[in-house]
């Protein structure tokens, strides 16, 4: 894709469906093979929630609290792109409830100002 010139790249951390730790494969080659940086990509990702996960699979301690959840997650989705930083961490799908919502964002919002979401 990089190679085709693509410049965003969507994935999520979500073994079921997306192949996170190859797409972190996949842009260090291309980028290498280009002579590209790291700030010529734009890397999103998604925090999915335990009913969009394959049980047998899930990327994070599914008996933890939602708050540990997410962290977990994005800790997992910035090991497997290996990077520093993700340009866009969104929900995968919405929460069950508006607290649950803001639980999520509020987690987020530690990372956005730690500089691992922009």
């Amino acid at each position: 894709a990089i190679h085709a010139g693509f410049r965003f790249i969507d994935t999520a951390c979500q073994p079921k469906h997306y192949d996170e730790t190859g797409v972190g494969y996949g842009w260090k080659w291309g980028t290498e093979q280009l002579g590209l940086n790291r700030e010529d990509l734009f890397l999103q990702t998604k925090f999915t929630a335990i009913g969009g996960q394959d049980r047998n699979d899930v990327p994070y301690d599914a008996h933890a609290e939602l708050e540990d959840q997410v962290r977990q997650s994005v800790i997992t989705s910035l090991r497997n792109l290996q990077t520093e930083y993700i340009d866009s961490l969104v929900l995968h799908s919405p929460m069950e409830t508006m607290d649950e919502t803001i639980r999520v964002w509020k987690v987020l919002e530690i990372f956005v100002d730690e500089g691992q979401i922009k």
